[in-house]
C-alpha cells in the first residue's frame, strides 16, 4: 500500500551527491569509454557522459604536502573503474603502508565470510509490507 509519492531523497542530498561524485570527476579526470564499462545503467553512463570535461589533475600539484608514496597510492585508489584500481592486497603491500603491514602479524580469517545475512531471500510483497510498515511507524497519521 502505498500512502504517498515521493523521492527516497531529498534533492539536497541529491545535490550534494553529484556534486561530490562530479568534484572526484574533476579530480580524476573524465572517464573514457572503456572505463565506462562497468556500469550496468545506460543512465549512469549518459550521466557520466554528459558531464563537462576534465583532465586528470597533477596530484603532486593538488597535494604539495603529502608524500610522493602517498599520492602514488592515492592515485591507484582513485580510479574511476574499479577493475582497474588497486586492489586491497596490493594496496596493502605499497610501499607507503610498508610501515603499518607486517604480513606475518595481521590476522587472517581461516575462510571466506559469509555475508548471506545481507541477501534474506524475501518477496517482492514481503519487501513493500515491511517499507509499508516503516512508513506508518514514522507517519502513524494517514493521509488524506
Amino acid at each position: 500500500m502505498l500512502v504517498r509519492s515521493r523521492s527516497l531523497f531529498s534533492d539536497a542530498f541529491c545535490f550534494v551527491y553529484k556534486m561530490h561524485n562530479f568534484g572526484c570527476i574533476q579530480l580524476i579526470g573524465s572517464p573514457d569509454d572503456l572505463s565506462l564499462g562497468f556500469l550496468r545503467s545506460d543512465n549512469a553512463r549518459r550521466y557520466v557522459r554528459q558531464l563537462p570535461q576534465y583532465p586528470k589533475q597533477n596530484f603532486a600539484a593538488r597535494f604539495p604536502s603529502m608524500s610522493p608514496g602517498a599520492v602514488d597510492l592515492l592515485e591507484k585508489m582513485l580510479i574511476f573503474d574499479p577493475h582497474r584500481r588497486i586492489t586491497v592486497d596490493k594496496a596493502l603491500c605499497h610501499p607507503y603502508l610498508a610501515p603499518f603491514h607486517d604480513i606475518n602479524v595481521e590476522p587472517v580469517c581461516p575462510r571466506p565470510f559469509s555475508f548471506d545475512f545481507e541477501q534474506p531471500s524475501i518477496t517482492e510483497e514481503n519487501i513493500k509490507e515491511l517499507i509499508h510498515r516503516e512508513c506508518v511507524k514514522f507517519n502513524p497519521d494517514p493521509i488524506d
